[in-house]
């Protein structure tokens, strides 16, 4: 049965977006640049900038070491905050997918 994820929820197919977009990032932190190296604490996860699960879009997915997704866990992407203040690279394309989506 296919059916539509809740806000709250992931696609069926999350593991394969996951395992893509940490691949993209060369299994590297997007933030840190940590190497996924999870007997360290920098198991490489997938966090959703927007906090909406059922939302895959490239721009909303960065794939970080579990220190940095619980750092980011609080950013809220419809902040006007970042007009203000000035962001890390890592974080720019992110920035701008996030902006484009929603014109």
């Amino acid at each position: 049965m296919n059916r539509i994820a809740s806000k709250t929820e992931y696609p069926d197919n999350w593991p394969e977006i996951s395992l893509r977009i940490r691949q993209k990032a060369g299994w590297k932190c997007e933030r840190c640049n940590h190497v996924n190296e999870p007997s360290k604490g920098y198991t490489l996860t997938v966090h959703h900038l927007d906090g909406d699960k059922s939302n895959s879009e490239e721009w909303n997915l960065a794939a970080l070491c579990q220190r940095c997704h619980l750092y980011m866990q609080p950013v809220n992407m419809n902040q006007n905050l970042f007009d203000f203040i000035e962001v890390s690279d890592w974080f720019k394309p992110h920035l701008e997918g996030y902006r484009k989506s929603k014109q």
